[in-house]
Protein backbone atom coordinates (compact mmCIF):
# COMPACT_ATOMS: atom_id res chain seq x y z
CA UNK A 1 0.00 0.00 0.00
CA UNK A 2 0.82 3.24 -0.82
CA UNK A 3 1.90 6.30 1.80
CA UNK A 4 -0.42 8.82 1.45
CA UNK A 5 1.69 12.56 0.51
CA UNK A 6 0.92 15.38 2.97
CA UNK A 7 1.03 18.72 2.14
CA UNK A 8 1.36 20.93 5.40
CA UNK A 9 0.83 24.48 3.57
CA UNK A 10 -1.03 24.89 1.14
CA UNK A 11 -1.49 28.77 -0.28
CA UNK A 12 -4.55 29.11 -2.44
CA UNK A 13 -5.97 32.68 -4.16
CA UNK A 14 -8.79 34.05 -2.26
CA UNK A 15 -11.78 33.31 -3.54
CA UNK A 16 -14.05 35.78 -3.02
CA UNK A 17 -16.36 35.50 -5.57
CA UNK A 18 -17.02 32.05 -4.31
CA UNK A 19 -17.00 33.02 -0.95
CA UNK A 20 -19.90 36.01 -1.66
CA UNK A 21 -21.66 33.41 -3.67
CA UNK A 22 -21.79 31.43 -0.58
CA UNK A 23 -22.81 34.66 1.50
CA UNK A 24 -26.24 35.04 -0.48
CA UNK A 25 -25.02 37.50 -3.10
CA UNK A 26 -25.38 37.26 -6.27
CA UNK A 27 -23.87 39.70 -9.39
CA UNK A 28 -26.52 42.29 -11.02
CA UNK A 29 -29.10 40.88 -8.45
CA UNK A 30 -27.78 41.96 -5.08
CA UNK A 31 -26.94 45.82 -4.18
CA UNK A 32 -24.07 45.67 -1.56
CA UNK A 33 -23.55 49.42 0.11
CA UNK A 34 -19.70 50.18 -0.26
CA UNK A 35 -19.59 50.32 3.54
CA UNK A 36 -21.57 47.19 3.49
CA UNK A 37 -18.72 46.04 1.54
CA UNK A 38 -15.84 46.88 3.13
CA UNK A 39 -17.08 45.88 6.30
CA UNK A 40 -17.42 42.49 5.03
CA UNK A 41 -14.32 42.36 3.33
CA UNK A 42 -12.26 43.58 6.23
CA UNK A 43 -13.69 40.52 8.47
CA UNK A 44 -12.54 38.20 5.79
CA UNK A 45 -9.44 39.61 5.35
CA UNK A 46 -8.94 39.78 9.02
CA UNK A 47 -9.93 35.50 8.90
CA UNK A 48 -7.50 34.56 6.55
CA UNK A 49 -4.90 33.75 9.12
CA UNK A 50 -6.92 32.04 11.39
CA UNK A 51 -6.71 29.23 7.94
CA UNK A 52 -4.32 26.57 8.58
CA UNK A 53 -5.06 24.82 5.40
CA UNK A 54 -3.52 21.18 4.79
CA UNK A 55 -4.42 18.41 2.44
CA UNK A 56 -3.24 15.04 1.67
CA UNK A 57 -3.55 12.74 -1.43
CA UNK A 58 -3.43 8.93 -2.23
CA UNK A 59 -2.86 7.01 -5.46
CA UNK A 60 -3.79 3.54 -5.39
CA UNK A 61 -4.66 0.86 -7.31
CA UNK A 62 -8.32 -0.24 -7.60
CA UNK A 63 -9.58 -4.18 -8.01
CA UNK A 64 -13.30 -4.36 -9.08
CA UNK A 65 -15.69 -6.77 -8.30
CA UNK A 66 -19.29 -5.55 -9.82
CA UNK A 67 -20.17 -2.85 -7.21
CA UNK A 68 -17.47 -4.07 -4.72
CA UNK A 69 -13.62 -1.96 -4.73
CA UNK A 70 -10.95 -3.49 -3.08
CA UNK A 71 -8.84 -0.54 -2.09
CA UNK A 72 -5.52 -2.19 -0.39
CA UNK A 73 -6.77 -4.02 2.72
CA UNK A 74 -10.31 -2.06 2.40
CA UNK A 75 -13.07 -3.05 0.26
CA UNK A 76 -16.37 -0.55 -0.25
CA UNK A 77 -19.49 -1.44 -2.20
CA UNK A 78 -21.13 1.08 -3.77
CA UNK A 79 -23.02 1.71 -7.08
CA UNK A 80 -22.35 5.00 -7.29
CA UNK A 81 -18.35 4.39 -6.84
CA UNK A 82 -18.16 1.74 -9.33
CA UNK A 83 -19.41 4.03 -11.52
CA UNK A 84 -17.23 6.53 -11.01
CA UNK A 85 -14.51 4.22 -11.39
CA UNK A 86 -15.86 2.26 -14.68
CA UNK A 87 -13.39 3.48 -16.85
CA UNK A 88 -10.61 3.34 -14.31
CA UNK A 89 -8.43 0.77 -12.73
CA UNK A 90 -6.48 3.48 -9.87
CA UNK A 91 -8.54 5.67 -7.95
CA UNK A 92 -7.47 8.56 -5.97
CA UNK A 93 -8.49 9.80 -2.36
CA UNK A 94 -7.36 13.23 -0.93
CA UNK A 95 -8.47 15.40 1.60
CA UNK A 96 -8.51 18.92 2.98
CA UNK A 97 -8.96 20.95 6.07
CA UNK A 98 -8.78 24.70 7.22
CA UNK A 99 -7.34 23.37 10.39
CA UNK A 100 -9.23 24.42 14.35
CA UNK A 101 -8.17 27.64 14.62
CA UNK A 102 -11.01 28.85 12.56
CA UNK A 103 -13.48 26.61 13.77
CA UNK A 104 -12.60 27.83 17.11
CA UNK A 105 -13.13 31.56 16.12
CA UNK A 106 -16.73 30.97 14.34
CA UNK A 107 -17.90 29.31 17.37
CA UNK A 108 -16.76 31.70 19.60
CA UNK A 109 -18.21 34.91 17.51
CA UNK A 110 -21.35 32.58 17.01
CA UNK A 111 -22.22 33.52 20.78
CA UNK A 112 -21.98 37.53 20.31
CA UNK A 113 -21.69 38.17 16.56
CA UNK A 114 -23.67 36.03 14.33
CA UNK A 115 -22.79 38.06 10.96
CA UNK A 116 -19.47 37.47 11.49
CA UNK A 117 -19.92 34.01 12.26
CA UNK A 118 -21.60 33.58 8.84
CA UNK A 119 -18.98 35.47 6.97
CA UNK A 120 -16.15 33.38 8.78
CA UNK A 121 -18.10 30.32 7.88
CA UNK A 122 -18.11 31.03 4.18
CA UNK A 123 -14.23 31.56 3.95
CA UNK A 124 -13.51 28.51 5.72
CA UNK A 125 -15.62 26.83 3.52
CA UNK A 126 -14.68 27.72 0.52
CA UNK A 127 -11.30 28.05 1.49
CA UNK A 128 -11.13 24.36 2.08
CA UNK A 129 -12.96 23.36 -1.42
CA UNK A 130 -10.28 25.94 -2.90
CA UNK A 131 -8.05 23.45 -0.94
CA UNK A 132 -9.24 20.59 -2.98
CA UNK A 133 -9.14 22.50 -6.11
CA UNK A 134 -5.26 23.08 -5.35
CA UNK A 135 -4.29 19.33 -4.59
CA UNK A 136 -6.60 17.98 -7.62
CA UNK A 137 -4.57 20.58 -10.05
CA UNK A 138 -1.31 19.47 -8.65
CA UNK A 139 -2.04 15.93 -9.24
CA UNK A 140 -3.29 16.55 -12.82
CA UNK A 141 0.07 18.22 -13.66
CA UNK A 142 1.90 14.91 -12.73
CA UNK A 143 -0.86 12.56 -14.68
CA UNK A 144 -0.67 14.43 -17.64
CA UNK A 145 2.55 13.33 -18.32
CA UNK A 146 2.12 9.87 -18.43
CA UNK A 147 -1.23 10.66 -20.35
CA UNK A 148 -3.73 10.17 -17.26
CA UNK A 149 -5.56 12.53 -15.67
CA UNK A 150 -8.46 12.76 -12.69
CA UNK A 151 -12.11 12.55 -13.28
CA UNK A 152 -13.69 15.35 -13.85
CA UNK A 153 -16.19 14.12 -11.16
CA UNK A 154 -15.72 13.74 -7.58
CA UNK A 155 -17.89 12.07 -4.94
CA UNK A 156 -17.69 11.95 -1.18
CA UNK A 157 -19.58 9.90 1.75
CA UNK A 158 -22.86 10.06 2.28
CA UNK A 159 -23.63 10.77 -1.39
CA UNK A 160 -25.88 8.27 -2.41
CA UNK A 161 -24.79 4.37 -1.91
CA UNK A 162 -21.53 5.76 -1.09
CA UNK A 163 -22.15 5.01 2.62
CA UNK A 164 -21.10 7.39 5.32
CA UNK A 165 -19.34 4.82 7.22
CA UNK A 166 -16.41 4.62 4.42
CA UNK A 167 -14.93 8.09 5.84
CA UNK A 168 -13.63 5.78 7.89
CA UNK A 169 -11.71 3.38 5.66
CA UNK A 170 -10.78 6.69 3.59
CA UNK A 171 -9.36 8.28 7.13
CA UNK A 172 -6.87 5.13 7.63
CA UNK A 173 -5.58 5.20 3.89
CA UNK A 174 -5.38 9.19 4.15
CA UNK A 175 -3.89 8.81 7.38
CA UNK A 176 -5.65 11.82 8.33
CA UNK A 177 -4.50 11.81 11.57
CA UNK A 178 -1.56 13.16 10.28
CA UNK A 179 -3.10 16.48 9.04
CA UNK A 180 -4.74 17.13 12.34
CA UNK A 181 -8.11 15.70 11.88
CA UNK A 182 -9.85 12.91 14.14
CA UNK A 183 -13.00 11.23 13.48
CA UNK A 184 -15.90 10.62 15.32
CA UNK A 185 -17.89 7.91 16.38
CA UNK A 186 -20.69 9.05 13.80
CA UNK A 187 -17.89 8.85 10.82
CA UNK A 188 -17.89 12.72 11.23
CA UNK A 189 -14.55 14.86 10.73
CA UNK A 190 -13.24 17.30 13.02
CA UNK A 191 -12.47 19.94 12.75
CA UNK A 192 -15.66 20.45 10.65
CA UNK A 193 -14.04 22.64 7.62
CA UNK A 194 -12.20 19.24 7.10
CA UNK A 195 -14.15 16.71 3.92
CA UNK A 196 -12.41 13.63 1.71
CA UNK A 197 -13.14 13.37 -1.98
CA UNK A 198 -12.94 10.66 -4.46
CA UNK A 199 -12.04 10.99 -8.01
CA UNK A 200 -10.71 8.10 -10.95
CA UNK A 201 -7.33 8.70 -12.73
CA UNK A 202 -8.34 7.53 -16.66
CA UNK A 203 -6.28 7.44 -19.88
CA UNK A 204 -6.40 10.58 -22.02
Amino acid sequence: MQEPIIFNQINVDLPLGNIYKRLGYKNGTTILSESRQKETEKIINDTLPLVALKGCALVETVNKEREIMHIGNFSITSRLLSSLLRDSNEIFLCAATAGEKIMKEIKECSKTDLTRAVILDAVASEMTDAGFEWIINYYNRQLIRTGKRLTDKRISCGYADFAIENQKKIYDLLKLNKIGIEITQQFMLVPEKSATAVLGIVKL
